[in-house]
């Protein structure tokens, strides 16, 4: 009997896992092809383990395709159920929107019903105080008026009082004046009548000298 050439356990393995074949489960069935060679080196033994595993390839190929579909099918339901969730889901907070834009809105109306009730009350303080504040300033300025008026009578007395004083001064003051005047006109007569006296007596005596 020729001896066996020695069993590629890696390209077996390599072989099976392109096949579709789980690395670990390739790894083990290589481990046992590789024990067996030791043992049982024939052809026929060989052919016959090929004929093995291609079988057991084929089932494996037929399960793994069955739980493909099976994976699929259960994954096409429950994204057919997450649609019919999310629809629910759409439809629930679609009703919560219109029911919190409703809420919002009755608010909002009740805010501004309240702020103009508000603003109505603020216009009527508004207007009695600005009633109240007319009248006062009203009152003042009577007041102020005739304090003003009576300020006025006052001074205008004392205005004419220290006129007719200012007068009675100047009345006196002029009657000083033109006695002043009277005797300085006196004085200045004597003192003109002497000095045409002085001057023709200088005259004369300048005639007879010359």
């Amino acid at each position: 009997m020729q001896p066996q050439p020695a069993f590629d356990t890696h390209a077996f393995v390599k072989r099976l896992t392109r096949a579709g074949m789980p690395e670990d489960q390739a790894e083990i069935i290589a481990w046992g092809q590789a024990r067996r060679n030791e043992h049982l080196a024939t052809q026929p033994d060989l052919k016959a383990l090929e004929l093995i595993l291609k079988n057991d390839l084929e089932k494996v190929r037929a399960e793994l395709k069955n739980d493909l579909e099976r994976v699929q099918t259960e994954l096409k339901n429950d994204i057919e159920k997450v649609r019919t969730e999310l629809k629910t889901v759409k439809a629930e907070l679609k009703h919560d929107l219109e029911r919190v834009q409703t809420e919002l809105k009755n608010d909002i109306e009740k805010v501004r019903a309240e702020l103009k009730h508000e603003l109505e009350e603020h216009k009527a303080a508004n207007r009695q105080a600005l009633k109240e504040l007319e009248l006062s300033l009203k009152n003042e300025h009577e007041a102020l008026k005739t304090e003003l008026k009576h300020e006025l009578e006052t001074v205008k007395a004392e205005l004419k009082h220290d006129i007719e004083t200012v007068r009675a001064e100047l009345e006196a003051t002029k009657t000083e004046l033109k006695r002043d005047i009277k005797e300085m006109e006196h004085k200045l007569t004597i003192k003109l009548g002497a000095f045409l006296g002085i001057s023709v007596t200088i005259l004369a005596a300048l005639i007879k000298f010359f």
